[in-house]
C-alpha cells in the first residue's frame, strides 16, 4: 500500500510534470502565432507591389511600365498567384515561386521569352525589393530576391541556354540569406546609390550558405559561404562538411547523376555550337 507521503508526492510531481507540459505548449503556440504572424506580414509587403509603379522618390532604375502595357498584366498575374500559394515555410514560398512562374509560362510565354520585356519586369521587382530593404522590410525583400532569380535561372536555362539546369538551391539560400548577402545583391543591381550607406552598415556580417544535407545539425543549416563544399560532380548541392556530404549522399545521389549527365550533354553541345560558328 502506497504511503500517504508518497501518494503527495506523486501528485506533485504529475502536477508539476502538467505545469510544464502546458507551458510547453504554450510556447509552441505562441512560437507558432508568431510565424503566422511574420508570414501574413511577408505576404501583405509582397502585395504592396501590385501597383504600376513603386512610391519612392527614387525608383532605383525602374521606368514605370506604359499604361495598359503587357508586362504590368504579367507582374500582376504573377503576385496574385504567389500571394494565393504563399505559406508559413520556405519551402512553400518556393512551391509557390514555380506555381505563379507556371501560371506566366502558360498565360503570356511571349513576354517570358522575350529577353527585352523580362529585364524591364526583374527591374521593377529589384526596385520594390531596394525599397522593402531601405524600408526594414527584409523579409519581403527576401522573398523579392528569391522571385528574382526564379526569373534569372529561368532566363538562363530556357531563353539564353547559358546553363544545363535550374539551380534552385540559390532560391533557399536568399530566403534565409544574410543581411550582407541581401543588400549585397541588390546593390549590385540597382543603377542608384540608395544602398551604399546599407551596404556599409552590414559589409562585416559574413556571408552565409545553406547546407543541402536535410539533417544538418547546424542551426539553420547555415555555414559561412567561404568554408562550404560543393558536389563537384553535379556542382549544384553544397555542403557544410564532409560528414554532412556522406550523409546526404543516399538521396543526393539519383538527383547528382541527372544533372551531372545534363551537365556534360550542355557542354557537348556547347563545343559542337562553338566550332560551328568558327
Amino acid at each position: 500500500m502506497v504511503s500517504r507521503k508518497k501518494a503527495k508526492g506523486k501528485a506533485r510531481k504529475a502536477a508539476k510534470a502538467k505545469k510544464e507540459e502546458e507551458e510547453e505548449d504554450s510556447s509552441a503556440a505562441a512560437a507558432q502565432q508568431r510565424e503566422q504572424e511574420g508570414a501574413l506580414e511577408a505576404q501583405l509587403q509582397m502585395q504592396r507591389l501590385l501597383i504600376d509603379s513603386p512610391p519612392s522618390p527614387c525608383q532605383h532604375g525602374f521606368d514605370p511600365f506604359p499604361e495598359g502595357d503587357v508586362r504590368c498584366r504579367v507582374v500582376r498575374l504573377y503576385l496574385e498567384t504567389f500571394n494565393s500559394g504563399v505559406g508559413i515555410k520556405d519551402r512553400n514560398k518556393i512551391d509557390a515561386i514555380l506555381k505563379a512562374m507556371d501560371a506566366v509560362d502558360k498565360k503570356y510565354p511571349e513576354v517570358l521569352y522575350d529577353s527585352s520585356k523580362m529585364k524591364h519586369i526583374l527591374s521593377y521587382f529589384l526596385s520594390g525589393g531596394t525599397d522593402h530593404i531601405l524600408n526594414g522590410r527584409d523579409g519581403a525583400a527576401r522573398t523579392t530576391v528569391a522571385v528574382i532569380i526564379m526569373f534569372e535561372e529561368f532566363i538562363a536555362f530556357s531563353v539564353q541556354k547559358t546553363q544545363a539546369v535550374l539551380h534552385l538551391q540559390k532560391l533557399m539560400e536568399m530566403l534565409i540569406a544574410d543581411d550582407h548577402t541581401l543588400v549585397s545583391f541588390f546593390r549590385k543591381r540597382i543603377t542608384c546609390s540608395c544602398l551604399d550607406k546599407k551596404h556599409k552598415e552590414v559589409k562585416s556580417i559574413k556571408k552565409m550558405g545553406y547546407c543541402n544535407n536535410d539533417k544538418c545539425p547546424l542551426p539553420g543549416r547555415k555555414v559561412e559561404r567561404s568554408k562550404m563544399l560543393y558536389c563537384t560532380r553535379c556542382s549544384v548541392a553544397y555542403y557544410c562538411s564532409r560528414d554532412c556530404q556522406k550523409a546526404a549522399w543516399s538521396e543526393h545521389r539519383e538527383f547528382c547523376k541527372e544533372k551531372a549527365e545534363r551537365n556534360a550533354k550542355f557542354e557537348q553541345e556547347m563545343r559542337i555550337r562553338d566550332q560551328n560558328s568558327m
